[in-house]
């Protein structure tokens, strides 16, 4: 029997390989495509994987890390070793993660839209090399040493016990000191707990920070950890989270060793701490904005929502008509019309995938880009342009399987002018045809550089766009009539959002004040501010004598309109950058860092054959990784090995059993290779299973011989994914071949079978709109599942079954309740042995077999309100909610006590299901509990049953941001 603290060592276990974030293990990200042919760099700490057609990017990144490694070695004390980094340079996403078990970095280099001025692979470097110093910090003393017991997962399990704002607060920490830039210099970075203090007077508490809300719009945990781990660096020893996690490594049985080292070294606890860097922040932002003498200015969209809701990219569409992107907590991003200074809103277009959000206009239409996926290949997606015609509301697809970052259409709407990055890295400007999306200009960026946000100026001659380079971010224009570039901004440390150019006047929006303002830069080379913004403002549009931008508020951001003046005066600024907690902290002086001669960064092939496994994982002890999901103390005595290679094409596990005086074996193999995937499952030294039929079977005897029971599965399907639009549709087509060795006895020519085989066929379909954040189910979706499993071999004993399941769901009366019908059929043909029912039955129902099946049930779920109320850190709870069902279902041919019962009979219920969803401990992973009362009659008793589920692949943490 297990002991208290061997169980709770083993709940971090499979706590940890349950879930999918950053440092998950056994999480597969997806696969690039299977034609692509891959290099590798062997660094003294770094095997650095890329595809061939990312070129000397491979060599480049490899020195980023060599060097963010030498910087951060400051501020950790770690060994050498060496760690695997694969680079996917085949999606338009711009992300990194790091995992352990297999311990490997991931890299999505493609620079995004919304970049701060510090080079995109300065940053990846730094930032995912943090997270390695984290885990590696965490890999001593009583970790190091169960890791010899159960390989990588271990440390990684134990990085469950350090809370999610530390660590990617930290990094984000590591790539602001190291870079003089990075996210936390950034105004739209820490503008979002900045309003929230200074407008509502208070923060929010702990829990609500840590756990996030339906209710309120919460700033994530890279926002909020950032300001923690800044302000504990400012007033605490350097070496003071090196030593939290030394700590948590050496005692992760202590439950929360977290909080015991910072009791013992700062004598403060984790929501201490919290409490103490919000209350410096809230007076060191209280008193700028004071001083700031601020300025309101006209809204031009309706007000008074009570709900948090942003208007992003305003465009005038029109003499009084603006365009924008409007979302929030209830609703997902959509296109909106507003007329009347405000007055009147209309939805007109719900795009697909958008971020970031950028809208252009022109000659009646609107431009955009969205991001569309491979649907095979999840590490291979495209940007596409798409433009919609303001008057008939008709929406066009430009381009297919592109890289367009960026779109803006001329004002005559000729032209469309975009930013493209290639998978080589090569960025251009590019012209191309709003009526075909043919290109008719390709530009090379000066220099490489990234362009951002390309604009064309009234005249449709020029071209604005915010360059980035190594020496930060500037901006240039493009001429369309001398074919020529002109640096207008050189690069630097202020983070330029918006660019237009009108008159020779250039228009932008920088953070150079310490906030995101509007700046003008007249011809002769004066910059004035124009805008004097709370919070900050951006998405900049010019129209004649007036500017157009999103101003931010602690209740999202509004439609802004000012008059340009005709003489800006040289005005003084207000300068907030002394409210930045990263601007009081030095870094320390690193060592200069070795030029890249002084390494041997020489690409030689990576020959995917030759890596199929890497055994990561190991547990002195079976653990069917299924079935732990939902009994985590479901172990036996044996040992497990698990094996996950780098490009995570080829998983696998060998296990040994010993239970029931019976020693067996397990092995798993999935291969993620080829557009089809394979798996299959041998399953040796089970109880053998014998069954004898019929009266006359009564006399007969045992076999002959009897073996160990065997089961062989194998399963070959094709998993297809499309996200082109507001709709997410998946197919998945697959044949699945089990073989078992049960001993079955055929009354009619007394013998055993020995040998059966069955063949399962099954096609699935969903189509959903993407959720809002309140959304407890999709809007609206569609679900068809149809299956079919048949034995030829076995006719005999076994029957066909075919089994069709569907659900459709539909919005409700509010915003954020929906209706879910459901119609499902099954029927099989009987001969010695009844399938087990694989469709819904009516609730309060059990184990319920049938030869003919036909059901249908209605939900309508609301949430009831949204509490935000905690007790200490035992529970959190943020949402309450109930579903009102009714269950019908039509029978032929029911199994009851081993009898068929030939006549229909029809089953019924309705009730009531309660549910809370919380969370534990502070623990990151969210619970849901509850009761369901249902009725199968009036007037007589409800059946109650508790239900209980855990989101384990909720974690706020994941690849969707560094």
């Amino acid at each position: 029997m297990l002991t208290s603290r061997s169980q709770l060592l083993l709940f971090l276990v499979v706590s940890y390989f349950l879930s999918s974030p950053a440092y998950t293990q056994y999480y597969n990200t997806g696969q690039d495509p299977a034609s692509l042919k891959w290099m590798q760099i062997k660094t003294p700490r770094f095997n650095v994987i890329y595809p061939a057609t990312y070129g000397s990017g491979g060599a480049d990144f490899a020195a980023s890390l060599e060097e963010a490694y030498l910087r951060l070695s400051d501020y950790y004390t770690v060994r050498n070793y060496r760690i695997p980094v694969i680079i996917h340079n085949h999606t338009t996403n711009s992300n990194g993660y790091v995992a352990w078990a297999p311990r490997r970095m991931e890299i999505y280099p493609t620079p995004e839209q919304n970049t701060i001025p510090v080079d995109p692979a300065t940053q990846l470097a730094i930032h995912e090399m943090t997270h390695v110093m984290q885990m590696e910090s965490l890999n001593t003393g009583f970790t190091r040493a169960m890791t010899l017991l159960l390989g990588e997962q271990f440390a990684g399990a134990v990085a469950a016990l350090v809370p999610l704002w530390y660590l990617e607060g930290d990094a984000v920490f590591a790539e602001s000191v190291l870079t003089g830039s990075g996210r936390g210099r950034s105004p739209s970075f820490n503008n979002k707990l900045r309003a929230i203090t200074v407008e509502k007077r208070r923060l929010f508490g702990y829990d609500k920070i840590l756990n996030g809300s339906y209710r309120d719009f919460v700033p994530d945990h890279y926002e909020s950890g950032f300001q923690m781990v800044a302000w504990a660096r400012l007033n605490f020893d350097s070496k003071l989270w090196y030593n939290t996690l030394n700590f948590t490594g050496r005692m992760p049985y202590t439950l929360n060793p977290f909080n015991i080292n910072l009791s013992q070294n700062v004598s403060l606890t984790k929501r201490k701490l919290f409490s103490q860097a919000f209350d410096t922040l809230k007076t060191l932002w209280t008193e700028d904005d004071n001083r700031s003498e601020s300025e309101s200015y006209q809204v031009m969209n309706p007000s008074g929502s009570r709900i948090y809701t942003n208007y992003h990219s305003p465009v005038y569409a029109g003499i009084d008509t603006i365009i924008a992107i409007k979302t929030s907590l209830s609703s997902i991003p959509s296109f909106v019309s507003i007329t009347a200074a405000g007055i009147k809103e209309k939805k007109i277009h719900t795009p697909g995938n958008i971020y970031p959000f950028n809208l252009s206009a022109g000659a009646g239409k609107i431009a955009w880009v969205e991001t569309v996926n491979d649907p095979v290949w999840e590490n291979r997606s495209w940007s596409v342009i798409k433009i919609m015609d303001i008057n008939n509301r008709e929406v066009k697809q430009l381009t297919s399987k592109t890289r367009y970052m960026a779109a803006s259409i001329s004002p005559d709407g000729r032209y469309i002018a975009s930013a493209e990055n290639t998978a080589e890295n090569k960025n251009s400007l590019v012209i191309i045809s709003p009526q075909d999306g043919i290109i008719l200009e390709s530009h090379p960026a000066p220099g490489n550089s990234y362009l951002q946000k390309p604009q064309w100026d009234a005249t449709g001659k020029k071209i604005t766009v915010i360059y980035l380079t190594e020496k930060g971010e500037g901006i240039m224009v493009y001429s369309m009539e001398d074919k020529s570039w002109i640096t207008l901004i050189e690069a630097g440390s202020n983070d330029l959002q918006s660019s237009f150019l009108r008159n020779d006047s250039l228009f932008y929006v920088s953070s150079v004040s310490g906030i995101d303002n509007i700046w003008i830069k007249t011809p002769g080379g004066n910059d004035f501010p124009l805008t004097k913004s709370r919070f900050g403002a951006g998405d900049l549009h010019v129209r004649e004598k007036s500017i157009l931008f999103s101003d931010y508020t602690s209740s999202g951001s509004n439609i802004c309109s000012a008059v340009i003046p005709g003489d800006p005066l040289d005005a003084d600024f207000h300068d907030s950058n002394s409210a930045y907690l990263i601007n009081a902290i030095r870094s320390k002086p690193s060592d200069p860092v070795p030029a890249l001669s002084e390494h041997e960064f020489i690409p030689r092939p990576y020959r995917k054959w030759q890596h199929l496994f890497k055994f990561h994982s190991w547990m002195p002890f079976y653990a069917d990784l299924d079935l732990l999901k939902t009994d985590p103390a479901a172990v036996k005595p044996g040992i497990t090995i698990m094996t996950q290679n780098n490009l995570s094409t080829l998983v696998s596990s060998l296990a040994y059993e010993y239970s029931g005086n019976r020693h067996k074996l397990h092995s798993k193999i999935e291969w993620f290779g080829w557009p089809v995937t394979v798996d299959s499952r041998i399953d040796y030294g089970t109880e053998p299973v014998v069954e004898r039929f019929g009266n006359n079977s009564i006399e007969a005897g045992d076999p002959a011989e009897i073996n160990p029971g065997m089961e062989i599965t194998t399963r070959v399907a094709l998993p297809l994914y499309f996200n082109n639009g507001r709709f997410i549709k998946s197919v998945n087509i697959s044949s699945s071949m089990i073989n078992q060795n049960k001993y079955l006895y055929s009354p009619d020519n007394f013998i055993y079978d020995t040998w059966q085989t069955h063949f399962t066929s099954r096609l699935y379909f969903s189509n959903y709109q993407r959720r809002a954040h309140r959304d407890i189910y999709p809007k609206w979706a569609q679900l068809i599942d149809l299956s079919h499993t048949f034995s030829p071999g076995d006719r005999e004993f076994y029957g066909n079954i075919l089994s069709a399941r569907s659900a459709f769901y539909f919005p409700g009366f509010t915003s954020s309740a929906g209706l879910k019908l459901a119609f499902e059929y099954e029927k099989q043909d009987i001969e010695k042995f009844m399938w087990s029912s694989r469709i819904s039955f009516p609730r309060s129902y059990d184990n319920v077999l049938a030869r003919q099946v036909e059901s249908f049930s209605a939900d309508y779920y609301m949430p009831l309100f949204y509490p935000d109320f905690n007790i200490g850190s035992l529970l959190y709870m943020n949402r309450v909610r109930s579903d009102l069902f009714l269950d019908l279902a039509r029978t032929e041919g029911r199994l009851a006590e081993q009898e068929l019962v030939d006549h229909g009979e029809e089953f019924r219920s309705f009730g009531i299901e309660l549910m809370s969803d919380f969370y534990i401990l502070r623990m990151p992973f969210r619970f849901s509990a509850g009761v369901q009362a249902a009725w199968r009659s009036f007037g007589y008793d409800p059946y109650f049953r508790f239900l209980f589920n855990i989101d384990i692949f909720g974690m706020s943490i994941s690849r969707t941001r560094l």
